[in-house]
């Protein structure tokens, strides 16, 4: 299908800040800190809820429930409808496009809804992260796939954008390979293929 042209960084704020939220929810046991910095505290560096002036994670979660009664359902959530729905490329676009655009945390320089409008390479290619390449996506991909993109051993109930951006430009190299692996596999006669 082509050589994928790489897309720019900015292009992905666009969908982090519509994606991202300012909201996350995280360890539940971490109520029981009383958040003083106390040493030796082992629930010193745990928050039940992180809050964020602007929109700083993607939620890996669809929803998340505590004990306690409150609970975090996530923007995304609404692209899928009911538990175990998945989506098409298009819907994603539309229901991406429906949400409203916020300057997440993280990338440098500042934009404004206006400016956001979202590219169709950057929907693509951050659709073909999540649904690898396949026509739909279920929810509970979604959710994986953004845990993926987390670094091992930081915590993956939320995507920071770096993580995010990183994820989404390494990508564009992973992508190419396994494209070539497919079509030597497929044995598509000896056509020489071009690498620009």
């Amino acid at each position: 299908g082509g050589l994928r042209m790489a897309v720019e960084e900015v292009e992905y704020v666009k969908v982090f800040g519509r994606l991202g939220e300012k909201l996350l929810f995280g360890d539940s046991s971490a109520g029981a800190c009383c958040h003083s910095g106390c040493d030796n505290c082992e629930w010193r560096y745990s928050f039940d809820i992180l809050q964020s002036a602007r929109p700083k994670w993607i939620p890996t979660y669809r929803e998340m429930k505590f004990e306690d009664g409150r609970e975090h359902i996530t923007k995304w959530s609404g692209i899928f409808g009911e538990e175990g729905g998945s989506i098409t490329k298009e819907e994603f676009a539309e229901a991406l496009a429906g949400f409203k655009f916020d300057m997440p945390l993280g990338p440098s320089g500042f934009m404004t809804a206006k400016q956001a409008e979202l590219s169709e390479e950057a929907v693509e290619a951050v659709f073909a992260k999540l649904s690898r390449g396949k026509d739909v996506v279920t929810d509970r991909q979604f959710s994986i796939r953004l845990k993926k993109m987390v670094p091992p051993g930081m915590d993956d109930t939320g995507l920071m954008w770096t993580d995010f951006v990183c994820a989404m430009q390494e990508e564009d190299a992973g992508g190419e390979e396994e494209e070539e692996e497919r079509r030597r596999k497929g044995g598509a006669g000896g056509g020489a293929v071009r690498h620009d």
